[in-house]
C-alpha cells in the first residue's frame, strides 16, 4: 500500500465551461497550471509527512466538467489498487508539515467553500455546511457504499451546474454520518478567496489566519495568473503574522 498525492492537468478544447467562459485566456491558464502543478509537487514533497509518490493524470478532454468526470474515474481505479489518495486541484499547495496519511478513517475534505451553503434540484439536495472539493482525502478504510453513491451521481451528472463533483464529493462525505464539525479543519484546507493571503476577509472566512495553515487552496480559476503569482509568494515566504480566532464549526 503506498500514500500517493493525486492531481490532474489535462489539455482542454472548450474553456466556455469553467465557471465563467476562460476561451480568450485559454492560452495562459494552461501555462499557469503547468507552473501551478511544479509549486504543488515541490511542495508537496517538502511537506507531506509520509507521501510515497505523486502522480498527475494527464490527457485531452473537451471541457474541465468532462475532466471532473474522467479524473472520479481514475483515482477510484488507483484507490482500488490499494493506495490512500490525498487529491488536490492543482492551485494548492502545502505550507508546512502536514499529516493526512493514516490519520482518518473516513473520505474527507476540511474546509467550507463559498458559498457556504448550497441546494441543488437536480439532485434534490441541500447542505447546509459545504464543503470545498479541492483537497480531499480517500484512505483505503472508506467505504464501498461511499463510492457507490459517488457513481451513482456521476451516472447522474448535473450538466448545468459549474461544481456538480464538489456536490457530489460533499454528499459522498456526508454520507458516512460525519458531521461537519468533525470534518472542518481550515488548517489542512485554508481557502485563498481574496486575492491577498493576509486580507482580513481571508482570515475571518477561515478563522485562522493564514499564517496558521498546513496547506492552501487559491481558487486559480478566479485569476490563474494572478493566483500563480501569490503561489510564488507563499512558496518563497509563508506569512508570519497571526490572529486569534475559535473554529466557528
Amino acid at each position: 500500500m503506498s500514500n500517493l498525492l493525486v492531481g490532474k492537468n489535462y489539455k482542454i478544447k472548450d474553456h466556455s465551461k469553467w465557471f465563467d467562459d476562460k476561451t480568450a485566456n485559454a492560452n495562459q491558464i494552461e501555462k499557469d497550471y503547468a507552473s501551478m502543478e511544479t509549486i504543488l509537487t515541490n511542495t508537496a514533497r517538502k511537506h507531506v509527512v509520509g507521501l510515497d509518490d505523486i502522480v498527475i493524470h494527464k490527457g485531452e478532454a473537451d471541457n474541465i466538467r468532462d475532466v471532473f468526470k474522467i479524473h472520479f474515474k481514475q483515482i477510484h481505479e488507483l484507490w482500488e489498487q490499494g493506495h490512500n489518495i490525498l487529491y488536490c486541484d492543482l492551485d494548492a499547495m502545502f505550507l508546512k508539515e502536514v499529516e493526512y496519511f493514516e490519520r482518518f478513517d473516513d473520505f474527507r475534505m476540511f474546509n467550507l467553500t463559498d458559498p457556504t451553503s448550497t441546494t441543488d434540484d437536480h439532485y434534490g439536495i441541500k447542505f447546509n455546511d459545504y464543503f470545498n472539493c479541492g483537497i480531499r482525502y480517500y484512505p483505503q478504510t472508506m467505504s464501498n457504499n461511499v463510492w457507490d453513491l459517488g457513481f451513482e451521481m456521476l451516472e447522474n451528472w448535473n450538466p448545468d451546474r459549474w461544481d456538480c463533483e464538489q456536490i457530489i464529493y460533499n454528499a459522498m462525505m456526508f454520507s458516512q454520518s460525519l458531521t461537519a464539525q468533525e470534518a472542518y479543519d481550515p488548517r489542512l484546507s485554508f481557502q485563498m478567496l481574496y486575492d491577498n493571503p493576509n486580507a482580513t476577509s481571508n482570515t475571518q472566512f477561515n478563522q485562522i489566519h493564514i499564517s496558521e495553515a498546513c496547506a492552501v487552496h487559491l481558487h486559480g480559476s478566479r485569476n490563474s495568473h494572478s493566483r500563480l503569482s501569490r503561489m510564488r509568494d507563499l512558496e518563497n515566504s509563508v506569512p508570519r503574522e497571526q490572529q486569534e480566532f475559535s473554529l466557528y464549526l
